[in-house]
């Protein structure tokens, strides 16, 4: 039979190693975490997942950066475009760690390729590689290292939209300051966005552009043309106000209207206008954003009018047809109606 004294030793001796064992446990927990999710690596890599994650916010959380009302494309998510990406490398350099990271940029499928114009490199599949300056930011809980970007993670984009001010960037709604000139945004690094325009009656392919490095800049062009419904939409306009205003005129010159013709004999009967042939339509951009021209066509009016001679007095039934140019402005506003005036 056990003395009361030896059991109680024997238990204090269990729990006290118990409990040295939960101590050691927990110091080399945090040892561990320190070492790989709150390393200056880990920070790193949880800042690409978040982009990765389309998680915006917390990006630019971990990023430091205060997007203005002007920094547009810094609030776009590129979810699912940061793909594999892992560190390979710190370097620590008077208390600055740099941190070197690999990854893919763009989706899986699908997409065209896109080049940053300052790497060289084309295609987004490829192993892209960037080097990102982090240093000790405090502790978290006492316990755990926090870590900021010494230098932020930014890089530039400047996209000219060509004819219109507007574009999508990965699904996001942008306004250029202005059509046909570029305009730099600030963007979290990597960046891959996939430009592009589709509205009532204008498109643009696809474009991409890539900015892999913090401190690059990478351009790209959205060139926006017009759909074939809007080439129809005019024609139909253009055709609408040929045959319902101008034909049914029953004068030489008929008002507002491209063609004409003078008689220099006595009139008998009311000239009446046909279309042998209505102008083709097609679409040309002009200086103006919102303002297409129509390029100048050649159609064809016939006309019918019954006369008499000056001369004689002779019957001089005329039956003949008509050239005739046009030119038009077209504008669209801002309910995507049309506006059509001659030039």
């Amino acid at each position: 039979m056990l003395a009361p004294g030896g059991t109680t030793k024997r238990a204090l001796l269990f729990w006290g190693g118990l409990l040295a064992l939960v101590v050691m446990a927990f110091i080399a927990t945090v040892v561990i975490l320190n070492a790989t999710v709150y390393s200056a690596s880990g920070f790193v890599r949880g800042y690409l997942g978040a982009l990765d994650r389309g998680d915006t916010n917390s990006a630019l959380h971990l990023a430091g950066i205060q997007p203005g009302a002007e920094d547009d494309l810094l609030a776009v998510p590129e979810e699912g475009r940061v793909r594999d990406f892992h560190t390979t490398r710190d370097v620590v350099s008077g208390g600055v760690h740099r941190v070197a990271a690999e990854f893919r940029l763009g989706r899986d499928k699908g997409g065209q390729d896109g080049k940053d114009s300052n790497d060289g490199q084309d295609g987004q599949s490829e192993i892209r590689r960037a080097t990102f300056a982090v240093e000790r930011d405090g502790t978290i809980g006492g316990l755990f290292s926090g870590w900021k970007f010494t230098t932020a993670p930014t890089a530039s984009v400047e996209v000219t939209p060509l004819h219109d001010p507007r574009f999508e960037a990965n699904g996001v709604d942008i306004r250029a300051a202005s059509a046909d000139l570029a305009t730099r945004y600030t963007v979290l690094a990597p960046a891959v966005f996939e430009l592009t325009h589709d509205s009532t009656y204008l498109t643009a392919k696809t474009t991409t552009v890539v900015a892999a490095s913090p401190g690059t800049v990478a351009r790209a062009t959205v060139s926006v043309v017009p759909k074939a419904s809007f080439l129809s939409k005019v024609k139909v306009d253009v055709t609408k106000y040929l045959k319902t205003t101008c034909l049914p005129q029953r004068v030489l010159l008929p008002a507002g209207c491209p063609f004409g013709e003078e008689v220099d004999d006595r009139l008998t009967s009311d000239p009446r206008w046909s279309m042998t042939t209505y102008p083709p339509v097609a679409l040309r951009a002009t200086a103006t954003p919102g303002v297409w021209l129509v390029t100048r066509a050649t159609g064809r009016a016939h006309l019918e009018v019954d006369t008499q001679s000056l001369y004689d007095g002779s019957d001089v039934p005329i039956s003949r047809d008509v050239p005739f140019q046009v030119e038009y402005l077209v504008t669209i506003g801002s309910d995507n109606g049309l506006t059509i005036t001659p030039r």
